[in-house]
């Protein structure tokens, strides 16, 4: 049974990274599951063999974080709501004031994010406590790191491949996205260099631990021969090779950040080394630097050397949008500083205080502490900090008093590993990737096996004190976690699935009632499996919306609203639907729904179709000028909206930017809706704009002369082609096309002028150069 246990306990680390990292439904539903079956089968080992369950450093601070996410999944009433969290009020609020303020609100914006976030920190304190627990013997502590370093090798191994072989395909079959940067079984590069942060000093630790020892009585050339004849050197430069290959696969995964973290996580290391031991030595650094550094000469510099210089702007300065990030997610925590806005809602928050003009979804603010302070507020930030101190203190506490090198060694790659993946926190995410976040407690872990587990012992295998009571309120929490995941996790997936099948069909008013009842019977079966999910909600509104029953359709979009608040599409449902009753309650939700949206850009035509139809032209006006400062790219989907009767000429001039391209792109549209005076209004007062261009395209006066041609107005063509032949005196069509023109006129000293100047732009073109032969 204790068998079984360990290695179930191994395979959750081996299932974690190669699940493509544990970030999806099923993977870390599989993991928390496994999770919680390790901890139940080791249970069962301590009450059958009587083993000892020992106390775990930092418990304390860990369960009262745990203690804190399940507290902010409680309703609470409105009123002590608005004094504890009023952000969290004002997020409910639209919805509240239609219900008069009867309905609980949780202290999250997202009940689901939340609880999922609860799951998943509660599976990895099981873990932690796990780990603590099963490596208290010297023997498991020993070949757990020896299987987890041949792991990382074998990963850093498999990311070299795969990069340079398939580096679009996850183990060669599975697709991802463009431009993810994908590196091993990860999608994203910079969880893989995280993860590598992680696992790395372990590799390092056992590398120096058989080195082989040499005598310094001995000459150079007897050192050299020893080194190679020594037993288990061998291994050690197989170790040495993975230390290597596992910072090159880094490297070249051109993640900055992993970068710079496992480097200083190197010096860290050597730094600790020094301090505890005087015989480091410098052969072994500069060995390990000096392969490193003719294994990315091999591999080649230019890629990382790219990467690293698209950090500065041309003039200096630091050019990166995590910044931007940040600085958005100042207001943001003053508004939710004590208690946050809930674990797991940063996606959800962060779109209402979002200024960066791209419509971008930030589902993370790509630094950990920021995330933890929004999403958990001064009490759950203060609580995850206690945590990882006093793991740190516990470390080097026990570094000082430890004097067997094995422990020393492990103990300081503990620390080297919390130190790298804390400092890499500063511009990423790692803690929310499901793979290291499960291995940050497993480092966590480890720290506190290597301080205390003894090599050589008698009695006691370890330094820990034994903790009773533990044994029995631990199933107290393993089986309802069990519980709750397998139910929840496999809700969620049940419900995606329904939901897969119900969205496959496009709802339209020509659907059969027989079919929208099939839907709706579908839609209640996924709200069931997954309660918390909003969307089921909302799609079933718009089932009802179809079946005209607008009483139940409103208040399945009241149920979407409250699992989601921030959700903006929900919001513009519930105005569409008041608009009927209460016009200025509805002018709130569409104004709202559009701030707290995701996807602006979708929602904002919605909002500005709403104000047209109810003849508020100057305020529709308003609202298009002001997205379209901030997301110059919507001129591309502006035609169809602006070119109603509803807005003039000079109300449009006054949305559309300064730019050539927003108005060609609306005197197309209007050239395929067959007004022709339009056409040539926008066409034509595009070019009003070619001094505020970096590049002025040929395609700016292309446009309008090609109309005039096809509208046969000659000289307003010709008009233009000196316009373009002033802008752009070097582009050979517009020489070549005033030359037609001028030999159509039989003038022709003009037609040879405009002949010859093309072939001094193109010397090869022999077409031209006999069309002017054939004049003379």
């Amino acid at each position: 049974m204790r068998s079984i246990s360990y290695a179930l306990f191994l395979g959750t680390l081996f299932f974690a990274p190669l699940a493509f990292g544990s970030v999806e439904t099923w993977s870390i539903a599989l993991l928390e599951i496994f999770i919680c079956l390790v901890t139940l089968s080791y249970l069962l080992v301590i009450r059958r063999e009587k083993l000892n369950f020992y106390h775990v450093p930092g418990i304390t601070p860990l369960l009262l974080l745990l203690l804190w996410m399940a507290f902010q999944l409680i309703p609470l009433p409105p009123g002590l709501v608005q004094v504890v969290a009023p952000g969290i009020h004002q997020a409910y609020n639209p919805i509240l004031e239609l219900q008069n303020n009867s309905q609980w609100i949780p202290l999250t914006i997202n009940q689901k994010a939340t609880l999922l976030e609860f799951l998943r920190i509660s599976s990895y304190a099981l873990f932690y406590i796990l780990t603590v627990q099963l490596l208290s013997q010297s023997r498991r502590l020993t070949q757990t790191v020896r299987i987890i370093a041949w792991l990382a090798m074998g990963i850093a191994f498999l990311a070299v491949i795969q990069k340079f072989t398939s580096p679009h395909d996850i183990y060669w079959f599975r697709p991802t996205p463009k431009n993810a940067g994908t590196v091993g079984p990860w999608v994203y590069h910079n969880h893989y260099a995280g993860f590598m942060e992680l696992v790395f000093p372990l590799v390092l630790a056992l590398f120096f631990y058989y080195r082989p020892k040499l005598s310094s009585s001995l000459s150079l050339r007897a050192r050299i021969a020893s080194v190679f004849t020594t037993p288990g050197a061998n291994f050690h430069f197989f170790l040495g090779f993975g230390v290597v290959l596992i910072l090159a696969s880094v490297f070249i995964a051109l993640s900055r950040g992993g970068t710079i973290s496992i480097c200083l996580g190197l010096f860290f290391f050597l730094l600790l080394q020094s301090r505890k031991s005087k015989s480091t030595g410098k052969t072994l650094p500069l060995f390990i630097l000096g392969s490193l550094l003719l294994a990315i000469t091999w591999l080649g510099w230019p890629p990382i050397l790219n990467k690293f210089n698209q950090s500065f702007s041309e003039t200096g300065g630091l050019s990166n949008g995590r910044i931007l990030i940040w600085q958005d997610c100042v207001p943001l925590i003053k508004n939710f500083f004590f208690t946050g806005s809930g674990f797991g809602t940063f996606i959800n928050i962060f779109p209402q205080y979002n200024t960066i003009p791209n419509s971008f979804i930030f589902d993370h603010a790509h630094n950990d502490y920021i995330e933890l302070i929004t999403d958990g507020g001064l009490i759950g930030f203060t609580l995850a900090a206690c945590f990882v101190i006093t793991i740190m203190r516990h470390g080097f506490r026990r570094l000082r008093q430890r004097r067997d090198k094995y422990s020393i060694l492990l103990n300081i790659a503990g620390l080297t590993a919390i130190f790298s993946i804390l400092l890499h926190s500063v511009t990423d995410f790692n803690m929310h990737n499901g793979a290291n976040g499960l291995y940050f407690f497993f480092l966590c872990g480890i720290v506190i096996s290597a301080g205390n587990t003894r090599l050589h012992y008698r009695n006691n295998p370890t330094l820990l004190k034994p903790a009773i009571a533990a044994t029995k309120f631990l199933p107290l929490i393993a089986i309802p976690l069990l519980i709750a995941t397998i139910s929840f996790q496999g809700g969620i997936l049940k419900a995606k699935n329904l939901y897969k099948k119900t969205s496959a069909i496009y709802l339209n008013p020509r659907l059969p009632t027989s079919t929208l009842n099939t839907l709706l019977t579908t839609m209640n079966k996924a709200i069931q499996a997954d309660p918390m999910e909003g969307l089921y909600s909302y799609y079933k509104g718009n089932i009802l919306s179809y079946m005209e029953d607008n009483e139940k359709a409103f208040s399945s979009y009241l149920q979407a609203s409250l699992k989601d608040p921030q959700k903006g599409a929900y919001l513009q449902r519930i105005g569409l639907l008041l608009a009927a009753t209460d016009n200025s309650k509805a002018s709130k939700f569409m104004a709202e729904g559009y701030a707290r949206s995701q996807n602006k850009t979708k929602l904002i035509f919605i909002w500005v179709k709403w104000l047209m139809d109810q003849n508020r032209i100057p305020e529709a006006t308003k609202v298009l000028q002001q997205a379209m400062e901030r997301f110059p790219k919507l001129s591309k989907k502006l035609p169809a909206l602006l070119l109603q009767d509803q807005l003039s000429k000079e109300e449009i001039k006054t949305i559309l930017p300064p730019k050539a391209s927003a108005w060609i792109q609306i005197g197309n549209f209007a050239e395929k809706m067959g007004k022709t005076e339009d056409v040539e209004y926008y066409r034509l007062h595009a070019l009003d704009f070619l001094e505020q261009e970096k590049t002025i395209n040929p395609w700016y006066f292309n446009q309008i002369y090609w109309f005039y041609k096809r509208q046969k107005r000659t000289e307003e063509a010709v008009a233009i082609l000196r316009k373009g032949i002033e802008y752009l005196p070097n582009y050979a069509p517009f020489h070549l096309y005033l030359g037609d023109y001028y030999k159509q006129q039989n003038i022709i000293y003009r037609a040879k002028e405009e002949y010859r100047q093309v072939l001094i732009l193109e010397p090869g073109n022999e077409k031209i150069r006999q069309r002017l032969q054939s004049l003379k």
